[in-house]
Order: C-alpha cells, then sequence, then structure tokens
C-alpha cells in the first residue's frame, strides 16, 4: 500500500500544500517527478516500520506514530540531501511544509493498509 498508494497521495498533497501556501493554484509539472520520487523513497522506508508497529499497537496509536516517522524522514532525506550536495542548511520554515507532507502522505498510508477484521 505504501510503495503503490504513497507516492500518488504524495503528488497530490504537495499540490495542496502548494496551492494553500500561495493561496491559488499554479499548475506548475516540473514538481510532479520529484514529488512522486521523493514521496516513493520516505514510504519505501516508513513502510516496513508500519509494518513492524502492526503487530504491537492498535489502529489508533500506529497511524500517529506512523505519521510522525514519516515527517522524521521526509525532514531527514532533504537534511541529508542538502549536505549531500554541497553543506546546504536550510530555515524552519522550509522544513514545515515538508514534515507535514510526509506525516500527512504516511499516515494516510497507514490507515489505509489497516485491516479490520469482523468476529461477529
Amino acid at each position: 500500500m505504501f510503495v503503490l498508494l504513497g507516492p500518488v497521495l504524495g503528488v497530490l498533497i504537495a499540490f495542496s500544500v502548494v496551492a494553500i501556501a500561495i493561496r491559488g493554484y499554479a499548475a506548475d509539472l516540473y514538481g510532479v517527478p520529484i514529488a512522486f520520487l521523493f514521496s516513493l523513497v520516505v514510504c519505501a522506508i516508513t513502510g516496513p516500520v508500519d509494518a513492524v508497529l502492526a503487530w504491537v499497537v492498535p489502529i489508533s496509536v500506529r497511524a500517529p506514530l506512523t505519521a510522525i516517522v514519516g515527517a522524521a524522514v521526509a525532514v531527514g532525506l532533504v537534511l541529508f540531501l542538502g549536505a549531500l550536495l554541497g553543506g546546504m542548511t536550510l530555515p524552519l520554515h522550509t522544513l514545515i511544509p515538508i514534515a507535514v507532507i510526509g506525516a500527512l502522505n504516511t499516515g494516510a498510508c497507514s490507515l489505509l493498509a489497516h485491516r479490520r477484521s469482523r468476529t461477529t
């Protein structure tokens, strides 16, 4: 679920955050492959964490924990790429939308990956 639906959700959430930030819609398709690949990496790292948490905690605790891990992975990936590409440091107001996108993306994937079992 994470690797299949996560990148698509990541692109949609990124466009939503950009539309809210600029108070409108700007059709800039150059960021779609970047958002897709970034979401793919974040979801590929966070998916196994969610799978381990599925055995230990209920969904009411697992989804927020997975969202927190997704936000941390997204910010960590941006900071790692910034350090790798010349030691750039990003200000906090730039990292907050990235953390929100990572958290919403992985939290939604965690909720969608949950299996309900009816024991009636």
